[in-house]
């Protein structure tokens, strides 16, 4: 039995690892999302976890910049952006959240790549933070 248990649960880690993150197709507006070489490349990286995977495809979780929705990601999707320079708000919340709770986070576009990751808690809080 507990050979069993370890065999699945290893395939089940298999699984979750084997799938690679791909582009969301989910965009909502892709003036910034266009390649600009003048621009700061951002990418904003969903992770893959158990919390939200319910809510499926007709709930992404949006992203904005500067208030602005620029794309739907699903679980282990990213999109890339291309802000000019300055400050920017990125925020991200569910698109069917009954609450108006998001979380934000200030960066400044200074011409260095930056790579985000975002998530929904287990508690239901949303969390974001730089990697790069």
């Amino acid at each position: 039995m507990k050979k069993l248990l370890l065999s699945l649960l290893a395939l089940g880690l298999y699984g979750c690892a084997a799938k690679t993150y791909e582009p969301t197709k989910t965009i909502y507006d892709r003036g910034l999302t266009t390649v600009n070489a003048n621009k700061t490349h951002v990418r904003v990286h969903r992770i893959s976890q158990l919390t939200g995977k319910a809510l499926g495809e007709s709930c992404p979780l949006v992203l904005k910049v500067d208030e602005k929705e620029i794309a739907g990601l699903q679980q282990n999707q990213y999109v890339d952006l291309y802000l000019p320079q300055g400050e920017h708000t990125l925020s991200v919340r569910f698109k069917c959240a009954i609450t108006e709770w998001r979380k934000s986070t200030q960066l400044t576009a200074d011409g260095k790549p930056k790579e985000y990751e975002t998530e929904i808690g287990a508690a239901g809080q949303y969390r974001m933070w730089q990697t790069k």
